[in-house]
């Protein structure tokens, strides 16, 4: 995501340290947080919260023609849309601009993590409570020399992940570092970080089964483990892994995506199987997003298809065009909701193996102008949905006419 002049500065930093930042890192704890890398407020100005247009509805198309078969479905899908606000993004310690591109959410709670546009470092992340429904700002923080690019939650605690502008003044392996916050109800505390290797941090998911979070990170990086002691958090296995994109949970197994292949990891050591190549075509766009379905197999998403795969023999159960980059992959309640740029589309598996679209909206409809998703997040009820400089866009899931 971020410009390829920045990409190929930090690529030369990575060259000018050769093998010292492959060294072993594991086991490397940090006790706080260096420098306050991650500034926390709990006292958050509600200012930034748009309520104007609230109760706006959006409807769902039922499309006509099934984009696979060319077969007409008559698939209903008799929700809408309800717009509940939306959160104008955070300004970084610079008072600068930020961009809003992923949310992560638990128990009516949401994050909404920040970068800086450009080649610029910088970001920072939101915490919003939804009980009441209605748009409530409980926390925020921000870092002045990164970015965040990833969020995730579990534990009690938020996972963020970063890219470090200036990561040698702090003394880790590489522009990638993950930081640990303490989530004490909606308020954020007592933050640590941990570094990683590789240039950025593109996944962070944690594993409620043995309380460990895993990290997969790109160019000259790989999977990472964190486990967790008190306060203290510290990365106990490592596996390169190259241009590592995505993490997901199949049957308690840990599956992890580079771009072209995915491959299962010992959840504790991460010894590594073979390479899966994937079973349909690569395109200029890495499939970059992975999902598990109820039954464990997964679903993938490029610029071409979003594909749904068998777990146990990688066979390419089916494949469907959803009209657009897939950039935010979220399954409830066996429904797959798909953001493609200014839209949400609808999938459910039929039949066990195939791909169906059973409805689809348009943002851009409702609000104009460039509407462009960069992330989204179904949880229960609300979608949320990342549009950079535009803000966060929060949305009620309710029954047609209710």
């Amino acid at each position: 995501m971020k410009r390829q002049t920045k990409l190929l500065a930090t690529l030369c930093v990575l060259t000018a340290l050769g093998t010292s930042c492959k060294k072993e890192t594991v086991n490397k704890t940090e006790q706080a947080d260096k420098g306050k890398i991650i500034q926390i407020n709990n006292n958050v100005n509600a200012s930034r919260l748009d309520l104007s247009n609230a109760g706006l509805k959006l409807s769902f198309e039922s499309p006509s023609i099934n984009s696979k078969t060319g077969q007409s479905t008559a698939s209903a899908y008799p929700y809408e849309l309800v717009y509940k606000g939306k959160v104008n993004p955070l300004k970084g310690v610079n008072n600068n601009d930020l961009s809003a591109l992923e949310v992560s959410g638990w128990a009516g709670k949401f994050a909404i993590g920040y970068q800086t546009p450009g080649s610029e470092f910088g970001g920072g992340v939101d915490v919003i409570d939804l009980n009441a429904g209605v748009p409530q700002f409980m926390s925020s923080a921000s870092m002045a020399d990164a970015d965040v690019t990833c969020v995730a939650n579990g534990g009690g605690r938020l996972y963020i992940g970063m890219d470090m502008g200036n990561f040698e003044h702090y003394d880790f392996p590489a522009p990638a570092v993950l930081g640990v916050v303490k989530t004490n109800g909606g308020n954020l505390e007592s933050p640590v970080t941990v570094g990683l290797e590789g240039y950025s941090t593109k996944d962070v998911k944690y594993n409620s089964n043995n309380d460990k979070v895993y990290a997969a990170t790109s160019t000259q990086g790989g999977v990472s483990a964190i486990s967790f002691q008190g306060n203290n958090a510290t990365r106990t296995a490592y596996q390169p892994y190259g241009t590592a994109r995505s993490i997901a949970f199949s049957d308690n197994n840990l599956y992890v995506t580079n771009g072209y292949s995915y491959s299962k990891f010992d959840a504790n050591t991460l010894a590594m199987s073979n390479y899966t190549w994937w079973p349909i075509p690569s395109t200029p766009e890495p499939i970059g997003r992975m999902a598990t379905l109820s039954n464990g197999n997964f679903v993938f998403g490029n610029s071409l298809t979003l594909a749904m795969v068998d777990k146990t023999n990688n066979n390419l159960l089916d494949q469907i065009d959803v009209g657009g980059i897939v950039n935010g992959v979220s399954i409830v309640n066996d429904k797959i909701y798909i953001s493609t740029g200014n839209s949400l589309v609808v999938a459910k598996v039929s039949n066990s193996n195939t791909l169906e679209v059973i409805a689809k909206t348009h943002f851009s409809s409702a609000f104009g102008g460039n509407f462009n998703v960069i992330g989204s997040k179904v949880s229960g009820n609300y979608v949320l949905v990342a549009c950079g400089v535009r803000g966060t866009y929060i949305f009620k899931l309710t029954a047609s006419g209710v």
